[in-house]
């Protein structure tokens, strides 16, 4: 009975690490809707909350920087990208986890703004249905490793990964010289915000196999 007991649980411990593997290396959520160009009234509304929620994070000394989508769009239209839904910071780890949650929580509702914390995905979503519908700034939350020297993505599916970064591309590691301080400022819209050192070179560890392509949604 023991032994059928013992094969049970590790026929099921088995079967759900595969389950696992399986959504981290397949569940990749899609870079783009299926939406040409967004209204310009949206396009404004996600402007204005993502510099609602950059001005929030100066208040609490956060680092924090353009990255993923909304770099690209500063690179490519100084803006966000017309058919994002989102616009996204990359934030410091050890700099957010000075601040207790409900403190974290409580400055945000504040300034009028709701957050929601993933912690599979490691990355904070804010939003304001009121005056901004629809309408979503993520902060994705990066820790630095300094033993080899990188910044990578925090999330609990990928504490279950190898820390190494050559063999995990899902941590989307990148140097920490690309976050030395000053970060230089760029336009994006009609204001600057920071963004990281040497232009582009951060899209090449996140996007390794597409950097260098404009993607645009699959019906343009």
């Amino acid at each position: 009975m023991r032994l059928k007991l013992s094969r049970a649980v590790y026929a099921t411990v088995f079967f759900s690490t595969c389950i696992v593997f399986w959504y981290l290396f397949h569940q990749k959520p899609t870079n783009f809707t299926k939406t040409c160009e967004l209204p310009t009234a949206f396009q404004n509304n996600l402007l204005n909350i993502f510099y609602r929620v950059h001005k929030v994070l100066d208040v609490m000394s956060l680092t924090h920087f353009l990255c993923y989508g909304s770099l690209w769009g500063q690179i490519r239209r100084s803006s966000t990208l017309p058919w994002e839904a989102d616009a996204e910071f990359c934030v410091n780890n050890q700099e957010i986890s000075k601040f207790d949650e409900n403190f974290i929580d409580r400055i945000f509702r504040k300034h009028n703004l709701t957050l929601v914390y993933d912690s599979a995905e490691g990355l904070y979503s804010v939003t304001d249905e009121i005056y901004q519908p629809g309408a979503q700034v993520k902060l994705i939350v990066f820790e630095e490793d300094p033993k080899l020297d990188v910044m990578r993505r925090v999330g609990w599916k990928r504490r279950m990964l190898p820390p190494n970064c050559e063999d995990s591309q899902s941590l989307d590691c990148f140097p920490v010289r690309l976050i030395r301080k000053p970060l230089p400022l760029k336009l994006f819209g009609w204001k600057q915000l920071p963004a990281p050192q040497e232009g582009l070179e951060i899209l090449k560890y996140h996007y390794p196999e597409s950097w260098w392509l404009e993607v645009s949604p699959l019906n343009c």
